[in-house]
């Protein structure tokens, strides 16, 4: 039989209205689970998503990594809250060397609330994790019956269905007889990415600005100010740019050596590279994303080039 690691790190999959519960306590009442696989559970952290910080995806990873490496393990499935997910996702997306699924399992809503969809999620998440075809697919997440990159998607709303993975579309579904997966990501990822978790010590600050009527270049300023390496303007759509107060600071702060990649506010569609000015393109990536791959870039180089170059291949 297939073995599954589930790593759990907290979020509403094991949220109830009296506080988080144990993984253990959540698979008691899944015992089909063990008909889908042989399963173990470790437990990385216990916390809401929207109180993620930094240190925990470093404990995320070394237990991702661990389960990586692990010889007896086949897939690897991370509980997680809604809020954060798809940050958390790419940034094993980007870091973990491995062939190996790793696919993240969340609910929108509480383990004791009426309509909960956190059972159904975990359990398609480990059919997804156990599925032969999900190897080499890098990260996955999971809800609604829907299989999605980590690279694409995107939390819209707080209803079971409100992941999108944009134009770029979706990985496949969890269906009654089988998993169903019809999309390769030909972007680098995992077993294919230059970064490696085991590798990484710490990550250097990176501040993301909104661009809009009026804005000008001050918040850009006092983040340089208080030690950001580099940062992501979410721009106009199509382009990337900046509002016309904040260009000027701008390119003065990429010309001092601090990246600046522009995305796009609309979050869709890629950034163009036919404008002359000293700014990174972030692709299709929508801000947070796009701070997260300029964080592990900037552990490597801060040169504009090199950086332009993660933006095409990721």
């Amino acid at each position: 039989m297939t073995q599954v690691r589930i790593v759990a790190t907290g979020g509403t999959i094991q949220n109830t209205t009296s506080g988080l519960v144990t993984v253990e306590e959540v698979l008691a009442d899944l015992p089909e689970i063990g008909d889908l696989a042989e399963i173990d559970a470790v437990e990385a952290t216990r916390v809401r998503s929207g109180s993620m910080r930094l240190a925990q995806w470093f404990e995320i990873g070394q237990a991702v990594a661990d389960a990586a490496e692990d010889p007896w393990i086949d897939g690897i499935v991370v509980t997680h809250g809604t809020f954060t997910v798809e940050e958390t996702a790419f940034f094993l997306h980007l870091t973990m060397r491995t062939e190996k699924p790793i696919v993240f399992a969340c609910a929108q809503r509480m383990r004791d609330a009426r309509g909960t969809d956190g059972a159904r999620n975990l359990i398609d998440a480990v059919r997804v994790a156990a599925a032969a075809d999900a190897h080499g697919k890098g990260v996955l997440v999971v809800l609604h019956e829907e299989v999605h990159s980590a690279r694409e998607v995107v939390k819209t709303n707080q209803r079971p269905g409100g992941f999108e993975s944009a134009d770029r579309g979706l990985i496949g579904h969890v269906e009654r007889d089988r998993v169903s997966i019809y999309q390769t990501p030909t972007r680098r990822h995992t077993h294919r990415s230059e970064f490696d978790f085991r590798a990484l010590e710490a990550l250097p600050r990176v501040d993301i600005l909104a661009s809009y009527v009026g804005a000008d270049d001050l918040p850009a300023c006092a983040c340089v100010d208080a030690g950001a390496h580099g940062l992501v303007v979410n721009g106009f759509a199509f382009s990337g740019r900046p509002a016309a107060d904040q260009a000027a600071g701008l390119e003065r702060i990429a010309a001092a050596g601090v990246p600046v990649v522009l995305v796009n506010r609309g979050g869709g569609g890629r950034i163009p590279s036919d404008y002359e000015d000293p700014f990174i393109r972030g692709d299709t990536l929508v801000a947070q994303k796009a701070r997260i791959l300029l964080m592990l870039g900037l552990t490597r180089t801060a040169e504009a080039a090199e950086l332009q170059r993660l933006f095409d291949e990721y």
